[in-house]
């Protein structure tokens, strides 16, 4: 809602500031109208990464510099979360074809999660096969050739 609400301000300030410079009016308006969007979206996805709690940035394969953002699935007894290659049966989906349509599962417990690897090729933490671990701040998980490192902050 705060990034709706400074992404508005600051949208219409400049559909108004747009609407003034350029001499159509329409040409104004429909350039104003870009500007808000985009504002509106760039105060939101700003907002949201300012609060977020935990998330996996990938480092390497065709989403590298793509981040998922897990707090939704942090709470203790809520729904666990899947890593794989198929948009059918995971909600993290990772292109790579050495990654298995469900290759590992993430579940909160309302401060971390914990991975369990699902998989015949393994997941790999901080260069250690693992099969069920708990992450920590900065670990680097790795599923066939996709590199992500797994962010968290702790609240004060």
């Amino acid at each position: 809602m705060i990034g709706g609400l400074l992404g508005g301000v600051v949208g219409g300030f400049l559909l108004d500031v747009t609407q003034r410079l350029l001499p159509t009016s329409i040409l104004g308006k429909a350039l104003g109208l870009v500007l808000l969007g985009a504002s509106v979206s760039a105060f939101i996805s700003l907002i949201v990464v300012l609060l977020s709690r935990a998330w996996l940035e990938v480092k390497s394969g065709k989403l590298k510099g793509t981040e998922f953002i897990l707090d939704k699935f942090m709470r203790a007894k809520g729904p666990a979360i899947a890593i794989g290659s198929s948009p059918l049966k995971s909600e993290i989906v990772l292109p790579d074809p050495d990654i298995e349509p469900q290759h590992a599962m993430l579940t909160g417990d309302g401060s971390h999660f914990t991975i369990k690897d699902m998989s015949m090729s393994g997941t790999f933490l901080n260069k250690r096969k693992v099969e069920l671990i708990q992450l920590g701040d900065s670990n680097t998980l790795r599923m066939g050739n996709t590199e992500m490192v797994y962010h968290e902050k702790r609240q004060a």
